[in-house]
């Protein structure tokens, strides 16, 4: 996604005054929690506080950026000298001690080219136990010259020591008219393409881009009235399904709209009041499913049997006898 700064940024206006005034008075705070859903913006928030923060050229608002300077195309580039992203590596299940550790010791070290050092952890609940407890030390002490991002959407999984140090901003929901205005940014596609991407995208923009790019938003309409289906208790449906989606030029957009298609179903069964239950078995499939398909990706498991076996299971949830 393209960098923005907080003249570009869609929604959050609250957010962006709240803390335009914090810079202008001097204290911009050197611990954030920024926690809201996945997906709204938070990291794409921090990037813009961080380079109003290291801006060469705005001395005549230091609320804003100039996008133009020698610190502004570096932060760009991610190749600022006072800026740290730290984030669960690939080949990594927990964002580790040692990650945080390095960030500490960066964070401790005087600036080279501006008045801060700033660093960024982004989803913070991927932190393993040694690497929390690591965090929480420089929480204790920071450094005079040093801001620190904690970015989340799981902020119950933090400690609450963490918590407590770090001034709180919570970033809402965006509507799906500046969902769709974002990703028209991002995408070259036509707008029934991108309206249908972000209505099945959950209130993620990067999902949103990510379905609007493969095409998904095109398919919407006979991925959803074929799971519509299943609850008629037709294996020939299933068996056709499986197929049909288990294509290599299908499978991926298959498994973006199952994780929005999931969303839908925890969601409605929420806003309708069908009990704990009902949430209850929703979310475990959903679980289940988001296992099974990573694995069938990873490992290259046969795509159309975990398919078939996907389907089933939704078709008995939803009320099929076999």
């Amino acid at each position: 996604m393209p960098f923005q700064t907080f003249e570009t940024i869609i929604g959050h206006d609250s957010n962006i005054a709240g803390m335009r005034a914090a810079i202008k008075a001097g204290k911009p705070g050197h611990s954030h929690l920024f926690y809201g859903p996945r997906g709204v913006g938070k990291a794409t928030f921090a990037l813009a506080f961080a380079q109003v923060l290291l801006c060469k050229d705005n001395r005549d608002d230091p609320t804003k950026s100039c996008g133009e300077c020698s610190s502004c195309t570096k932060l760009v580039a991610g190749q600022h000298p006072d800026f740290i992203n730290i984030a669960m590596l690939e080949d990594k299940t927990r964002i580790s001690v040692d990650q945080i550790r390095d960030l500490s010791a960066f964070l401790s070290l005087t600036p080279m080219e501006s008045q801060w050092k700033i660093a960024l952890i982004d989803d913070a609940a991927q932190m393993n136990s040694q690497a929390a407890n690591a965090l929480l030390k420089t929480l204790e002490e920071p450094p005079d010259q040093s801001i620190l991002i904690i970015n989340s959407y799981r902020p119950g999984v933090l400690l609450p020591t963490i918590k407590s140090r770090c001034i709180k901003t919570r970033f809402s929901g965006l509507s799906q008219d500046e969902i769709i205005q974002i990703v028209d940014k991002i995408v070259d596609s036509s707008a029934e393409n991108i309206k249908q991407a972000v209505e099945l995208c959950g209130g993620d923009v990067a999902q949103g881009v990510l379905l609007c790019e493969s095409g998904a938003g095109e398919e919407r309409g006979l991925f959803l009235q074929e799971m519509a289906a299943l609850g008629e208790g037709d294996l020939n449906v299933v068996c056709t399904m499986s197929d049909y989606w288990s294509k290599p030029e299908r499978f991926t957009n298959a498994l973006l709209m199952l994780k929005a298609w999931f969303q839908e179903q925890i969601r409605g069964s929420i806003s309708s009041n069908k009990g704990p239950e009902s949430i209850r078995k929703w979310l475990s499939l959903a679980k289940w499913a988001d296992e099974i398909m990573g694995q069938a990706t990873v490992v290259n498991l046969n795509k159309r049997l975990v398919l078939e076996s996907l389907f089933i299971r939704v078709a008995r949830l939803r009320g099929a006898k076999f």
